[in-house]
Formats: structure tokens, C-alpha cells, sequence
């Protein structure tokens, strides 16, 4: 009769030395995860913001070993990206918009989300992007923001309350109403 490690030798007996180190770690590796998975987070976050090129070149080595299989794979893995992308400017933006007062316009209240984008209080918007302090995207614009602490001197407006507010030298027709 054999004993479990001898049955797992003869289950392993087709690989090298090096290979069977590899296996052994990678399960060693699987069943710690397995154990804490929030630590294990929290120290792939650590090292990946300690060894950011390092991480960023395995990334891109691991993503083109991935699209050399099949078009399928890369076209799925696109996709996936798209929708990663799209999260995380939709998790940007909702950032933006609850530090500068939520989803609705400060001047007339309208409150789809569609209609609505951020506004220089001081109309200084072309300045600020020819300056260069930010691309002239809106998400490049958030992330800015959001880098910068949300810093006063913008506010959330309707695209009618913006366009109005720029052709009426600086004041919201909805304002001069009143």
C-alpha cells in the first residue's frame, strides 16, 4: 500500500525539480490568500505603490501573453477593460459631484445627472486648461480635482445654467429674473 506522499510524488513525477518548486509555491501561495485575503490585499497594494514600474512592466507582460492566444481573448479582455474604464470614471465623477453639493444645479435645480457638469465659480475654465494644470477632459479634469481636495471655486451647474452664465457675461439668466 503507499502512503499519501507517495502517491503524490508519482502525481508530480513528470516535472522538473524547478517546476515542482513552482507548484509547491504556488499552492503554498493559494492556501495563505485563502487564509486572509484582505491582508493579502492590503500588501499587493503595498508593493504595487512601492514597485510601481516593476508592477506596471509584469502587468503588461502578463496582458500580452493573454492577447497572444486567440482574437476571441483580446476581444474579451477589451471589453473588460472598456468596462473597467467606464466604473472608474463613473465612480470619479459621483466623487466630484457629491464633494461640490450632489447631483443638482445650484442655480436652478435641475437634477439629471445627464445635464449637469462643473462650473468655474470665476469663469477662469479656459485659462485653467490652457494653463495646463489638467488635460481638457472632463475625467482629467475630476481626477485634478480630486488630487487637489476639491478646492473651492466650482460648483455644480445644468448645461443651460453654464451656457446661459457664459453669454450673459458671467450671470445665470435664471438670475437676472429676479
Amino acid at each position: 500500500m503507499k502512503t499519501p506522499s507517495q502517491d503524490k510524488d508519482e502525481n508530480n513525477s513528470d516535472l522538473t525539480p524547478e517546476e515542482l518548486l513552482r507548484k509547491k509555491n504556488r499552492e503554498a501561495s493559494q492556501r495563505y490568500r485563502d487564509r486572509d485575503p484582505e491582508r493579502h490585499r492590503r500588501r499587493m497594494r503595498e508593493w504595487r505603490e512601492a514597485n510601481r514600474e516593476r508592477s506596471r512592466e509584469l502587468s503588461r507582460e502578463w496582458r500580452n501573453r493573454k492577447l497572444a492566444f486567440s482574437p476571441e481573448e483580446e476581444a474579451r479582455m477589451r471589453q473588460q477593460e472598456r468596462d473597467k474604464t467606464k466604473r472608474y470614471q463613473n465612480k470619479m465623477r459621483d466623487d466630484v459631484f457629491g464633494a461640490y453639493g450632489g447631483y443638482v444645479c445650484a442655480c436652478c435645480g435641475e437634477t439629471e445627472p445627464k445635464f449637469l457638469s462643473i462650473d468655474h465659480i470665476h469663469n477662469n475654465g479656459g485659462q485653467e486648461r490652457r494653463s495646463g494644470l489638467y488635460n481638457s477632459s472632463g475625467t482629467a479634469f475630476y481626477l485634478w480635482l480630486r488630487k487637489n481636495a476639491f478646492p473651492s471655486g466650482y460648483q455644480v451647474l445644468c448645461m443651460n445654467c453654464q451656457v446661459g452664465k457664459h453669454r450673459n457675461g458671467g450671470v445665470c439668466p435664471h438670475q437676472c429674473k429676479v
